[in-house]
């Protein structure tokens, strides 16, 4: 006889009912109270209820989750070069314009190319950014589930 007939046959009394409501309320629960770490806006992640930037990600789970504490390193470093690559991507605009203004025609059009692929290079960077925020939070959610 299956054992799901057992709890609804027509027959069923209160007792069956609240034990297998607590089957299946009790694993809810459990995860309920684990420190879940969630994806917050622009770069940011969500843990208790407190917004952290990756660094402070890393120095909180390093030690507890060391599969995690890579990927926040990673995305730390990823967006500590942006910063530079973008200062580096808005110089060589900037060079272009005054170029361009100058009568530098040929130098103008070049800079003002590397700076567009500075700047792609970047937003290809954030995409790989946010890549590895979330492999961090779903390691670190289950480094926290099997603990």
């Amino acid at each position: 006889m299956p054992l799901c007939f057992q709890f609804f046959r027509p027959s069923k009394n209160g007792f069956q009912l609240v034990v297998f409501a607590m089957v299946l309320v009790f694993p809810s629960l459990q995860l309920e109270a684990q420190e879940m770490m969630r994806r917050g806006k622009r770069h940011k992640i969500e843990l208790e209820g407190e917004s952290l930037r990756p660094a402070k990600a890393f120095q909180i789970t390093h030690s507890v989750c060391p599969i995690a504490g890579e990927h926040f390193a990673k995305a730390r470093k990823m967006r500590r070069w942006n910063a530079v690559l973008l200062n580096v991507g808005i110089a060589e605009v900037t060079v272009s314009m005054l170029a361009i203004d100058r009568g530098q025609l040929a130098f103008g059009i070049t800079s003002g190319l590397a700076g567009g692929i500075v700047e792609a290079i970047i937003s290809v960077r954030m995409k790989r950014i946010d890549e590895e925020l979330d492999l961090g939070v779903k390691a670190y959610n289950q480094c926290m589930l099997w603990r």
